[in-house]
């Protein structure tokens, strides 16, 4: 199965995947998660999710 990762996920530094509390989450950087997901490539799900500024 090939896994995406959303570009909207770049906005910050550290994510938790999957995670139920932060005291059973994961914490993983974005290489981190890039690396462990085996991620096929980063798209744009979350259409117009950036600020207009």
């Amino acid at each position: 199965m090939k896994v995406y990762l959303d570009e909207s996920l770049r906005r910050f530094g550290v994510v938790y995947p999957a995670a139920g509390t932060a005291a059973s989450a994961v914490r993983l950087t974005l290489p981190e998660l890039e690396q462990a997901s085996g991620a096929a490539a980063w798209i744009d799900v979350c259409k117009a999710w950036r600020d207009k500024a």
